[in-house]
């Protein structure tokens, strides 16, 4: 009986003990020291080779995109989505033809024609990463236009010249 009594106050004394800890545990933790995933953030880096799981493209340096050839034929009707959508979100800058004289351009720095040597030199990955990800004062479409889309965009871009 004496084994017993005993066994019993150890028992409790356990589930006492693991309950204070418990407590104390909760007590003594935060979340303000948790690791924290900021939105727009990858929390961990993918590794190299990966491709995302709902497709597209992995966030890549724009070197890669220099030597880049568009993947879309520029057929027709990929330039006239490409047109669709330049109208969409170029045209309050760049224009209606390009010329960079939109109806937002007197109240911002000129965006550059894109009928201009220059910018129709420039390779196609060149002209899609600036849609995707921006430049120096081009905002970044890459949220509002898909991979392929963009290639679309670069198709139509690419057709400018030639009016």
């Amino acid at each position: 009986m004496k084994w017993l009594f005993l066994l019993s106050l150890l028992v409790l004394g356990a589930v006492g003990g693991l309950l204070a800890v418990t407590v104390a545990y909760r007590w003594t933790t935060s979340m303000q020291a948790d690791v924290k995933v900021v939105p727009g953030e990858l929390p961990l880096a993918p590794p190299s080779g990966t491709v995302p799981r709902a497709g597209g493209e992995l966030v890549v340096a724009r070197e890669v995109y220099e030597t880049r050839r568009s993947p879309v034929a520029p057929t027709a009707e990929s330039v006239a989505r490409g047109q669709k959508l330049f109208a969409i979100y170029c045209t309050p800058c760049h224009g209606v033809g390009g010329k960079g004289d939109g109806t937002v351009t007197p109240r911002f720095i000129p965006p550059p024609d894109l009928t201009s040597a220059p910018v129709q030199g420039k390779s196609d990955g060149h002209i899609s990463y600036y849609i995707g990800y921006g430049g120096a004062l081009m905002p970044a479409y890459g949220e509002a236009l898909t991979v392929a889309e963009r290639w679309d965009v670069v198709n139509y871009v690419r057709t400018l010249a030639q009016k």
